[in-house]
């Protein structure tokens, strides 16, 4: 059998370290990468080599040459452009002429690949995925298999509520040559999206081999470090070439190591290395060649390329030196800096947690370095959650922190695009909105600044004005404090896909973006009509007349410290009595609803985030009722097309629509996908709260109905909800034994599990950006709703014991 490196890989979310060393060639335990992986197919018996080669070739074939110093034989074959994972390998296709198996340059592995190619024979595979099992597979492609081992499903970098197992897909693949048929010379072709799915659409015989043992993908730089120390706690079956000359100790050849130095270990000290007395050489340190670590000075959980200098007294801490950085007398670096190759550091200096320093950086003496220096990140964490991106402001969100958002954001559009602004009323957001322009405009990005307004109205602006998008910023307030939003609308108004969101987060942390030069930046203008377009339109859609004869009289409540004028301007279209009171009154909604012997409570929550709907005797309409009720108010008044619906809703959704012109489809829970399902629909009601009430009240008076006559229209339902708490480790095994347990019942997997029963059906979704489980279960009677989520429940936590045994 031959075998294909795939070497190809720029890293990027490895910067600085592969600013000029490619992915495969990173360190590990001062060996590059791409050695390990040599010697497991050596062992093996696979020795005949293909590498695919784009990013900084010269490098790889540099250091392996012909291969013959390592035991195998390697032939280059070098992409010119870039074809994807699949089309780089179709360059090979005249060496591989037999079974062969692709597997990646750039992650670290011990399984048993006999057995694997074993399996693939055995089942008479055109291709086998080599998978295995991990506590978080977001940034994995998850595969599921039923019980012979063919694939049935496999996602691609899956939301939360896409894991359905935990068992992903390694990038180790064995092939049959006819794979070959099924791509074209010269064309991109990915295996996860393009040549997996179309061996799925044939039905062709691809199976998934779990594999046992180590597996790690060193694709982001806590994961590099955490790799040399699983290898260093002897995690993975690997050869390390080095003598353990103590317990958990291992030294190269040549290394000046003076009496009074400490070594704690585990650790790993390279050829050629200075250690001076009283240096300590702590816990998984990692230093590679020609290192000098001075008198007095302290390495611990470090990794520390070739040729580097530490000055007396310093500390370096959960760090990681590139190659040739001179590190001054009494320096501290905290844990995650990145200190790139020839960089060097003043003395006394201190550089805080997660700053990253690019190449040939100078850091001066007594300096206090709290950002990365050219081109900044933040930290490990993710960026977007939930809907957009979310923090306390003045200490999460700064003026700062939104120009260089703003920088990445408008790296990802072309040159000259222009994008809308909108915000709530609050200053601290109109501060942040100029700063966030500013760093749009540096970037050579028109803004268009639509002034204080609702998600809705600027969702609508960007359709109308034909945008190439546009940023919403909400100040919220809540009893826990205030929290300021940063939301993301594309071209079309909808919220950013999540591969646009990885755009913008990885650019944001690599600082992979330009700025324009200073003719070529982009300007300001302002449109004041956005609202008012809104409202024009709002009223070719709504019968405002209708309403305003009828009769109906309301209690309005809002703040217009959160909604500006928009709600004033609808209250006033609808030309109804109503009364308005303010949101910091003392009495609630529901007392002025009985108090006036109104027929409806209208409660416009902060920033058109939500809605409370009050009968006329006082009683809120639970949430539930409440979607329920939109749906029906959107059924009855005419309207036509497919609405979009949340997989969690009610299942009597589709009752209220029966019979109009409206087609339910269920959807994820996420805006995006209910408005991409939403065809024709100019508003959707349950994302535009305005439109939703106007339709209720549209509803009541051209049916002169009751309010409580309209919900009766609504069949009985009932339905249960828990969250339940679990580490981010254990939700994808989770997943697995929950599908596992559901084989051979009627499921769903539009967003997370539904599993179907006589008694009605229960929802398991992971939270996105939370560690728990949201369990949702509705059925005929409020009793069997409880028991069906007591049962769930229980079966999750005894899946969760069982597991961790």
């Amino acid at each position: 059998m031959k075998a294909v490196i795939m070497a190809g890989g720029k890293g990027t979310r490895l910067r600085p370290l592969t600013l000029d060393t490619p992915k495969p060639m990173v360190p590990l335990l001062n060996r590059p990468c791409m050695e390990y992986i040599i010697e497991l197919l050596k062992s093996s018996g696979i020795t005949d080599i293909a590498v695919t080669v784009q990013y900084l070739p010269e490098v790889i074939r540099g250091h392996f040459g012909d291969g013959a110093e390592f035991g195998v034989d390697l032939r280059y074959f070098e992409e010119t452009e870039p074809l994807g994972t699949a089309g780089s390998i179709k360059n090979a296709e005249s060496f591989l002429d037999e079974p062969f198996i692709v597997i990646s340059g750039d992650a670290l592995t011990d399984f048993q690949l006999r057995d694997a190619i074993a399996y693939h024979g055995q089942k008479k595979a055109l291709a086998t995925l080599v998978l295995t099992r991990v506590p978080t597979p977001l940034e994995y492609g998850v595969v599921m298999t039923d019980r012979e081992g063919r694939i049935t499903r496999f996602l691609e970098k899956p939301s939360w509520s896409e894991v359905f197992s935990d068992t992903v897909n390694t990038g180790i693949y064995i092939l049959d040559p006819s794979i070959f048929a099924y791509m074209h010379p010269g064309e991109i072709c990915d295996f996860s999206m393009d040549l997996f799915p179309a061996l799925l659409r044939d039905n062709a015989p691809l199976y998934g081999y779990v594999a046992e043992g180590y597996w790690s993908d060193i694709g982001t730089l806590q994961q590099y470090r955490q790799t040399q120390f699983d290898m260093l706690d002897r995690k993975v079956n690997v050869r390390i070439a080095a003598d353990e000359v103590l317990p958990g100790i291992y030294m190269e050849n040549n290394i000046n190591l003076p009496e009074r130095v400490k070594c704690i270990g585990p650790a790993y000290i390279g050829t050629d290395c200075t250690i001076e007395n009283d240096a300590i050489i702590g816990e998984y340190s990692v230093l590679g060649k020609s290192n000098r670590v001075s008198s007095a000075a302290a390495t611990e959980r470090s990794i520390i390329w070739n040729g580097n200098y530490i000055g007396r007294q310093s500390e370096v801490r959960g760090a990681l030196l590139c190659h040739r950085t001179n590190i001054g007398d009494g320096v501290q670096l905290h844990e995650g800096v990145v200190v790139g190759t020839g960089s060097e550091i003043g003395s006394k200096a201190t550089v805080k947690s997660n700053v990253k320093i690019w190449p040939d950086k100078r850091i001066q003496s007594n300096a206090v370095l709290h950002s990365s220096m050219i081109w900044n990140e933040l930290a490990d964490n993710q960026l977007f959650r939930g809907q957009g991106i979310s923090g306390v402001p003045n200490v999460d969100m700064t003026p700062e922190f939104a120009g260089k958002l703003a920088s990445a954001y408008g790296s990802t559009l072309r040159r000259g695009a222009t994008i809308g602004m909108c915000r709530s009323p609050h200053p601290f957001a109109g501060m942040m909105q100029s700063a966030f322009a500013a760093g749009l405009q540096s970037a050579g990005i028109h803004v268009m600044d639509l002034g204080i307004a609702s998600d809705a109205v600027c969702r609508h602006a960007v359709q109308t004005l034909r945008l190439d998008g546009a940023v919403y910023l909400r100040q919220q307030r809540s009893g826990r404090g205030s929290k300021l939003n940063i939301e993301f609308i594309d071209k079309q108004g909808y919220p950013l896909a999540k591969n646009q969101e990885r755009k913008i987060e990885n650019a944001y942390r690599q600082e992979d973006y330009a700025r324009s030069e200073s003719e070529r930046i982009g300007h300001l203008r302002s449109y004041e009509y956005a609202e008012a377009d809104y409202m024009q339109e709002l009223c070719g859609e709504i019968r405002f007349h209708t309403i305003g004869g009828s009769g109906i009289k309301i209690v309005l409540q809002y703040d217009p410290r959160d909604h500006g004028r928009l709600i004033e301007h609808w209250s006033q279209r609808l030309g109804c009595k109503r009364i308005v009171i303010h949101s910091d009154q003392e009495q609630g909604i529901a007392y002025h609803v009985v108090k006036n012997e109104a027929d409806i409570g209208i409660h416009f929550h902060g920033s058109h985030q939500g809605v409370t709907i009050v009968t006329h005797e006082g009683k809120p309409v639970k949430d539930e009722l409440l979607l329920a009720l939109k749906v029906l108010a959107f059924a009855r008044t005419e309207r036509s097309g497919v609405l979009g619906i949340p997989v969690s809703a009610p299942q009597i959704v589709e009752a209220v629509a029966a019979g109009s012109g409206v087609r339910i489809v269920r959807t994820k829970e996420n805006a995006r996908a209910l408005l991409e399902a939403s065809e024709d629909v100019v508003f959707h009601p349950l994302l535009d709260n305005v439109y939703a009430v106007s339709l209720i009240l549209e509803t009541l008076a051209r049916e002169k109905l009751a309010f409580a006559e309209l919900l009766r229209h609504i069949p009985d339902f009932h339905m249960a909800k828990q969250e339940i708490p679990f580490a981010w480790d254990d939700k994808g095994m989770i997943m697995r034994q929950m599908m596992s347990e559901a084989e051979h019942k009627t499921i769903e997997l539009v967003d997370g599990i539904k599993i179907y029963s006589e008694e009605g059906w229960v929802l398991i979704l992971p939270d996105q950006d939370e560690p728990a489980f949201r369990i949702i279960a509705q059925a005929k009677t409020a009793l069997h709703a409880q028991n069906i989520l007591s049962r769930y429940t229980e079966r999750i936590k005894n899946s969760h014991q069982s597991l961790r045994k």
